[in-house]
């Protein structure tokens, strides 16, 4: 199967002129990853993953069609961009094929923070990538945990 990977910003203010919130607080702080995934038309998980920037999180789902692999990091977006209440998403995909893990793609994805962002995965020549067609459908919604310091 020839796929494609199709990434969605969902109203990503990424280059907006924003007051940033200090370097220290950015770096440490936890976000709460929020995911849906269907495969081949079906919800087939809701993993979640609470991940500290630059460390990644992995999560597995199989449905009897086929099994896919997604590596999540995250990365607050630089002073340069101007973004304080947007995240961006580094995903690795892979899908499982005859028992081995087979990497795909990595692509990156800017999202504010509370909304979701969404990764599709497609047959190539194939223009339906919603979650009822796509053979892999991804929405991912981050929300920063706050601690006390």
């Amino acid at each position: 199967m020839r796929v494609v990977i199709a990434a969605f910003l969902i109203a990503v203010p990424l280059l907006a002129p924003a007051q940033l919130a200090p370097a220290a607080t950015v770096e440490e702080s936890l976000y709460r990853v929020e995911s849906a995934v269907w495969c081949s038309g079906e919800l087939r998980g809701e993993p979640e993953l609470v991940l500290r920037p630059g460390v990644p999180g992995v999560f597995e789902i199989h449905s009897p069609d086929s099994s896919w692999r997604l590596s999540v990091e995250v990365e607050p977006p630089g002073a340069s961009e101007g973004a304080p209440d947007a995240l961006w998403f580094k995903v690795g995909i892979e899908q499982q094929v005859d028992g081995q893990w087979q990497f795909l793609t990595d692509t990156m994805l800017g999202t504010p923070l509370g909304r979701p962002g969404v990764i599709t995965v497609v047959e190539e020549g194939d223009q339906g990538s919603g979650p009822e067609t796509a053979p892999l459908y991804v929405e991912m919604t981050a929300s920063r945990i706050v601690t006390d310091a």
